[in-house]
């Protein structure tokens, strides 16, 4: 590909499409616009409203993706999290309770888990 005629840009020009792009990179890499990339684009390339303005509409705005809303609205899950609370299980926790009482009992009496040294 071959450029020809290449125009002289002034430095005022290049200071105004610098600001131009640093607009809509703000407005579509901000959390709000991530949220929801279609209304985002529309509003950092078809309008000139400022970054604030946009971030704030798009805050408001419903997320594009409801995958997305959901992660928003109730936060990472990872594998650590319980998916279930068994706590109010009166067996479960009379378990959990002797078995804190035999570890403590062979722990003051000098008991080792077999083939353990």
């Amino acid at each position: 590909m071959t450029i020809k005629n290449v125009a002289a840009v002034s430095g005022d020009t290049n200071a105004a499409v610098l600001s131009e792009r640093i607009r809509v990179s703000a407005i579509l890499e901000s959390a709000e616009g991530k949220r929801n990339p279609e209304m985002a684009a529309q509003l950092a390339l078809r309008s000139a409203m400022d970054v604030e303005s946009a971030r704030a509409i798009l805050a408001i705005a419903p997320a594009a993706n409801p995958y997305l809303a959901a992660m928003q609205r109730e936060g990472p899950v990872s594998i650590e999290t319980a998916t279930a609370d068994f706590s109010n299980d009166p067996k479960a926790a009379r378990m959990k309770e002797i078995e804190g009482g035999m570890t403590t009992f062979n722990k003051t009496k000098g008991y080792r888990k077999a083939g353990s040294r």
